[in-house]
């Protein structure tokens, strides 16, 4: 694909649940600076939308071979970064459902009132997984109909790369990066999501560990039983959390 700094690829893919071929766009590992840990932050955050009802596109893991590969190579003769990413490819990657008719958010957009539940629920969501990627310049989202629909998540979970993680990471106030985020000036006085906060009050540590269960042997990591950890705590302060979330959109 032309567009995405990781040179994301549309893939016909077949197998697991499908019944007949289906296209993918798949984020190739590749082309991700985390490698196999960006492959498991994009597979969780998918899971773990879907669970709070935020539109994801359908996600897979995606098998790439190495004689498909080598088909591949073929046509990249001459770009030289490309066929690089590739030949890093071979095996397990992340993939999700071609979506047609989906619109890019542009810049800065004003949220319809059909769309701010919907909006809503990203800006917690992102909050909850302290994504910093679904910036003005780079909305990382796009609308269809009256839904919007989330992705590129390789930069979640960034509360894993503190050298001192917060101890209360339900609260906000220094989250500097929510600043940024595509909907900060968008949604204003806008109600919490009363479906977002039961789901994760309820979010008990069974679930998180079934998504756990789901990430490939290959791709896991310490990182999985950290996010379980931070997940169970912003569930116990979830009204906290809400109320957070309700005061940096007032």
């Amino acid at each position: 694909m032309d567009n995405g700094r990781t040179s994301p690829a549309i893939f016909s893919c077949v197998g697991g649940e499908l019944g007949d071929a289906d296209e993918f766009v798949v984020k190739l590992r590749g082309g991700l600076e985390l490698g196999e840990r960006g492959l498991a932050f994009e597979l969780y955050a998918s899971m773990l939308g879907a669970y709070f009802g935020v539109s994801c596109p359908h996600p897979a893991v995606v098998l790439i071979e190495e004689d498909l590969a080598t088909v591949v190579l073929q046509g990249l003769s001459g770009d030289d970064r490309r066929a690089q990413i590739i030949r890093e490819s071979i095996g397990l990657n992340f993939g999700t459902r071609f979506l047609v008719n989906l619109m890019t958010w542009p810049v800065d957009k004003s949220v319809p009132l059909a769309l701010q539940e919907a909006a809503a629920k990203v800006y917690a969501f992102d909050a909850l997984i302290q994504n910093p990627d679904r910036a003005f310049p780079n909305p990382n989202l796009g609308s269809r109909n009256d839904d919007l629909f989330i992705f590129d998540h390789e930069s979640a979970f960034s509360f894993l790369f503190d050298v001192l993680p917060s101890r209360t990471p339900w609260r906000l106030g220094t989250e500097r990066y929510l600043d940024r985020h595509v909907f900060a000036r968008a949604l204003k006085q806008v109600v919490f999501p009363a479906d977002f906060l039961r789901r994760l009050r309820e979010l008990s540590q069974d679930v998180a560990e079934r998504f756990s269960g789901q990430i490939p042997e290959e791709w896991k990591s310490d990182d999985l039983t950290k996010i379980e950890s931070h997940l169970a705590l912003m569930s116990e302060h979830a009204a906290e959390f809400a109320e957070e979330v309700s005061r940096r959109l007032a």
